[in-house]
């Protein structure tokens, strides 16, 4: 298990680890206030993701504006002076300034695992988007492949309160959308729109299912988006999360009616449909009849690889029912094996089966074994923000059962400052309060 774990450390960037840490402690890399200053690789330049998106959220200039702006000023100050210099900048201003607005009006498709399709969105359905890209040809996309996608004409607001959703703090998103007028929709494309309403929608259900929302106010913004928006890329995603809801509110039969739908989708929504159904029942702690849905899961008739991750993801559900069934031997030998039959790209999935693997090891009594897993997800995967969530709260006890009040202290901070909205912060207080 150690070797497992420092493998996966290893095979990460080394400067995305450090500036990772760096960026959640509040210092820089290497400093010696990181309380994983005896990590033993060096630090590197690269950015981390958030730092990136980081900066794109800040910039929300108009670059097209630079370059006459420049020339402009050339001339004010002394238009006899460098002829040359003035010509030679008007030129410039003349070609990147139609580049730049196009880069603005161009949409861009992040997919799953990784790359991007760059064109503009002419066709949604719920089972994928078509873009047109530069040369004029049609390129679809299946809705297995989405990760994402970025309008080029959004205001600057929507896309930082899309962000905030995916980095998983949706009452975050909720306060940024607050901040759009109708002033920033004025010509904007349909489909802007409804980007709107889908992040106002997803972000009331996760803050809802996470606890700080109203779940009935939440069911009903998600109706409202499937019942007007019937075309759109996002409706599996949301008629999972209606599910989800509907089972947070006591409404089994209902939530599985809305699973149903979503198996109506391409082969790898069966398995995830299959998955939600099976925890549904684990949040039941109806472990045994869980178990075997998520054995119905991993049966689907379905081997494409999008398939083959949820398929990984529901042996983790049934890892998580034997190990609450005392059989902590088999989950753990469950997951292994499901870690190395992973892409290093399936950073979700493995994520998920890092944490998997720390609770199988901790319902075991290995706790040290159970450190070194969550501490996988901290410094490999912590840009999976459900299962760095996860992974920080237990390390805040782990590292208190440890003897180490610091770590345990800096681990809190952590969870506190990057995810304050998760219920993973309201039960890692619950157990420090216990130790």
């Amino acid at each position: 298990m150690r070797q497992l774990g420092v493998n996966a450390m290893r095979q990460a960037n080394v400067g995305e680890i450090n500036g990772a840490i760096g960026k959640l402690r509040g210092v820089s890399p290497g400093d010696s206030r990181s309380h994983f200053g005896w990590w033993p690789f060096g630090t590197g330049g690269m950015k981390h993701d958030d730092e990136l998106k980081d900066d794109e959220l800040k910039d929300g200039s108009d670059r097209s504006a630079v370059a006459p702006a420049a020339v402009a000023g050339c001339c004010r100050e002394n238009p006899w002076q460098s002829p040359a210099r003035a010509v030679v900048l008007l030129l410039m201003a003349t070609l990147l300034a139609p580049t730049a607005a196009l880069a603005q009006s161009t949409d861009r498709v992040m997919l799953r695992p990784a790359g991007s399709v760059s064109g503009k969105v002419t066709n949604t359905s719920p089972g994928g988007i078509d873009v047109e890209v530069r040369d004029g040809d049609i390129q679809k996309i299946p809705i297995e492949k989405i990760r994402e996608v970025q309008f080029g004409g959004e205001p600057q607001d929507l896309k930082a309160a899309r962000t905030l959703l995916v980095r998983g703090r949706p009452a975050n998103a909720l306060d940024d959308l607050k901040k759009l007028t109708p002033a920033d929709f004025e010509g904007a494309d349909p489909l802007v729109l409804q980007e709107k309403e889908y992040i106002e929608a997803a972000a009331s259900a996760r803050a809802a299912l996470g606890g700080s929302g109203d779940v009935k106010a939440a069911g009903g913004l998600v109706s409202g988006f499937l019942t007007k928006n019937s075309k759109s890329y996002h409706t599996l995603e949301l008629q999972e999360l209606l599910g989800d809801l509907l089972a947070k509110a006591g409404l089994p039969e209902k939530a599985v009616a809305a699973y149903d739908k979503v198996s109506q989708g391409p082969p790898a929504f069966k398995v995830r449909a299959a998955s939600a159904k099976a925890k549904m029942l684990f949040d039941q702690k109806k472990f045994d009849e869980a178990a075997k849905a998520f054995d119905e899961a991993i049966s689907v008739d379905a081997n494409d690889e999008a398939s083959k991750a949820q398929k990984r993801a529901a042996v983790m559900g049934k890892a998580k029912c034997l190990a609450q069934a005392g059989k902590a031997a088999d989950a753990i030998s469950l997951v292994i094996g499901a870690i190395r039959q992973a892409s290093p790209e399936e950073k979700e999935m493995l994520a998920g089966a890092y944490n998997t693997l720390g609770a199988a090891h901790r319902a075991a009594g290995k706790e040290q074994d159970a450190l070194i897993a969550f501490l996988t997800v901290d410094l490999v995967y912590n840009s999976v923000p459900e299962a760095h969530a996860e992974a920080l709260a237990n390390l805040v006890e782990l590292w208190q059962k440890a003897n180490n009040p610091e770590r345990s202290r800096q681990a809190m901070q952590s969870l506190e400052t990057s995810y304050p909205e998760s219920p993973w912060v309201k039960l890692a207080k619950a157990t420090v309060g216990k130790t």
